[in-house]
């Protein structure tokens, strides 16, 4: 005789091994088990597919150039995706409907992905740009410095000397500074980017059979 308890599908409540409705909702538990039917009502399976098939009669007809069977497709399109989605909240335990939410939910997520990590991409562009443009800048400026230097110190004007190397080493520090921030800003962007992609990764869900059986299944 076992004593793992029955969960129900619909609602989630646990009823005894035994039971064969569950005592929250009132659901058939097990095998037995079956989708309400709603008469009168299109279910979200042949609702989603009507919706489909009248948007590309919509595209055709607009290929075609005839606006006015396009524009009434397209509503009558529309009319049958909101079919479809009352049907759907009023029976979300539907197969074709949680497919297609879900569905929905990961094009969504890898579409916020691909917006966020291309906003971050040309962020870090133009901060590189910048610092490129500044380190041209600077080297153009080093090179007659150097140059300076070098005729200073043969005439053994120590001040000038002195003045030209400060600078030398201040342009270098400018230099390096503007490597670590362009390296720092390809770095954020990466890290962005990951951040962006571990969260339209899908997450772990179990299923009712999952938490009969006390095992583990990722979806």
């Amino acid at each position: 005789m076992s004593s793992v308890p029955r969960v129900c599908s619909a609602c989630g409540a646990a009823s005894a091994w035994d039971a064969r409705f569950c005592q929250q909702c009132g659901r058939p538990l097990g095998e037995n088990a079956t989708l309400p039917r709603y008469y009168g009502v299109l279910s979200p399976g042949p609702a989603f597919v009507l919706g489909v098939v009248l948007l590309s009669a919509f595209l055709i007809a607009l290929v075609a150039g005839s606006v006015v069977a396009a524009i009434l497709l397209l509503a009558f399109a529309a009319i049958a995706f909101v079919f479809f989605y009352g049907a759907a909240r009023r029976n979300p335990g539907d197969p074709v409907a949680r497919r297609i939410f879900a569905t929905a939910h990961k094009v969504r997520g890898w579409a916020t992905f691909a917006r966020a990590s291309t906003t971050a991409w040309m962020r870090a562009l133009r901060d590189v740009v910048r610092l490129r443009r500044e380190s041209r800048s600077l080297r153009r400026e080093r090179e007659p410095t150097l140059r300076s230097l070098g005729a200073a110190a043969y005439r053994e004007d120590e001040p000038l000397v002195k003045e030209l190397r400060d600078r030398v080493r201040e342009i270098d520090d400018e230099l390096a500074k503007r490597e670590e921030a362009r390296s720092e800003a390809l770095a954020a962007a990466r890290r962005h980017v990951d951040d962006e992609r571990e969260a339209a990764q899908s997450t772990q869900r179990f299923s009712v059979d999952d938490i009969e059986s006390g095992g583990d299944s990722e979806e």
